[in-house]
């Protein structure tokens, strides 16, 4: 029964979180150096930025700075994750990308866990899982380092009796990721305490930098030892945008989408009395959201959305109870999301291709004709409006041959 409240809290707490201060800009770092070492950070929690404005103030920035004080080179740190990843889906989150582009990474997940109490068995089979596939995908010379769990009280956003409840399941699975880290020959990084200021404070700067600083601590020395006299590299390549206006949907999304799409959002959640109404747009194995990124993370892993059905199906699809849905038995997505009721409308862009979906999210299970489809569509094809509006306009093909002349075929002829 504990686990079952601790569970409805965190959804909860996730909802009123949503005004809370935050970074608002990306969780990655370039440091320009051609010789810089590239760090891959798959956390959350400490990641996140809470109570701070921007990611260079928080674990993102600082953890960089600590370790390119120690190498005396560039850190370019890339972070995957978000709250709502937990354990069991941080191999998702981690998907199809190439591993073998970074010379070490960072796992630091388990804050929800610790919160929510997660069984350590399943946590423990998560980051076995998780270990399993990223060790063989990296290069030989390239190492992992897993963060024990911090103290959770030293994050005001979560600091209270969830926290207190929180320290010892937090000791436990931390003993389980010191079992996991041994068992696969990796390091291991525990995280005990903090220090407090002068008057007995611990601001969250000061845990980002605190944290930064140890983990850089164990990072450093393994990176200058795996690269002593490191040669110049190409920069990494930006993102693939499979559909043309996806950037820029992006970068909108991260203030809160544009006023349209908040405006078709804040209506759709009066119109149907759900939680959340979000536009999903698809790009390779990621779900982008284009609106209400406060509460929704940027992107979440494909295979674990609601949209990907709305999306493959390219028709409407509600799912009325989600978790008496088979497709969804297992998914820890809904796990941490309490969300029991999903709506999809897709959109398209210009030539028809099916791009992702306008799309409702309640916690309160429905039946299946609670929302009527018209006017589900209705403002479907509103929000498709306004995405079109940001797509490029496809360049001509390149000349291959000869220009083509009339007066020649006439002549010809």
């Amino acid at each position: 029964m504990l686990r079952a409240a601790l569970r409805a809290w965190y959804a909860l707490r996730q909802l009123e979180l949503r005004r809370h201060r935050r970074p608002l800009d990306s969780p990655v770092t370039r440091s320009g150096d051609p010789r810089a070492d590239r760090v891959l950070v798959v956390g959350n929690g400490f990641t996140h930025g809470w109570d701070v404005d921007s990611h260079r103030q928080a674990l993102t920035g600082r953890l960089a700075e600590a370790v390119a004080d120690r190498t005396g080179r560039g850190c370019d740190l890339d972070v995957v994750g978000a709250e709502s990843m937990n354990m069991r889906s941080s191999l998702a989150w981690v998907g199809d990308r190439d591993l073998a582009e970074f010379d070490a990474v960072v796992i630091a997940v388990g804050l929800n866990d610790a919160l929510r109490r997660t069984p350590v068995p399943d946590w423990e089979r998560g980051l076995g899982a998780l270990l399993s596939s990223v060790v063989p995908r990296l290069r030989p010379d390239a190492g992992v380092l897993v963060v024990g769990i911090p103290p959770v009280r030293a994050l005001p956003a979560y600091d209270g009796i969830a926290a207190r409840l929180a320290e010892a399941h937090r000791d436990r699975l931390n003993a389980a990721a010191t079992w996991q880290a041994e068992l696969h020959g990796v390091a291991h990084l525990d995280i005990p305490e903090f220090t407090l200021d002068s008057r007995g404070r611990l601001t969250a700067a000061a845990v980002y930098a605190q944290l930064g600083s140890r983990i850089a601590g164990e990072l450093a020395p393994a990176l200058v030892a795996a690269r002593p006299d490191p040669e110049p590299r190409a920069p990494q390549a930006d993102p693939l945008w499979q559909w043309s206006g996806l950037e820029e949907v992006v970068a909108e999304a991260a203030k809160g989408g544009t006023p349209v799409l908040r405006r078709l959002a804040e209506t759709a959640q009066k119109t149907f009395k759900v939680e959340l109404a979000v536009v999903s747009l698809v790009n390779g194995d990621r779900l982008y959201y284009g609106n209400n990124t406060d509460v929704m993370p940027a992107s979440v892993p494909l295979d674990l959305s609601f949209c990907r059905y709305t999306v493959a199906e390219e028709a409407p699809v509600i799912i009325p109870d989600v978790r008496a849905d088979d497709r969804f038995a297992d998914n820890p997505l809904i796990d941490l999301s309490f969300m029991n009721f999903y709506a999809g409308y897709p959109l398209r862009a210009t030539d028809g291709t099916v791009i992702g979906s306008f799309c409702l999210q309640g916690s309160r299970a429905r039946s299946g004709d609670a929302v009527p489809l018209e006017a589900l569509r209705g403002l479907a094809l509103q929000a498709e409006a306004e995405l079109r509006r940001f797509e490029k306009p496809v360049q001509p093909p390149a000349p291959t041959g000869e220009a083509y002349s009339f007066e020649d075929a006439s002549a010809r002829s």
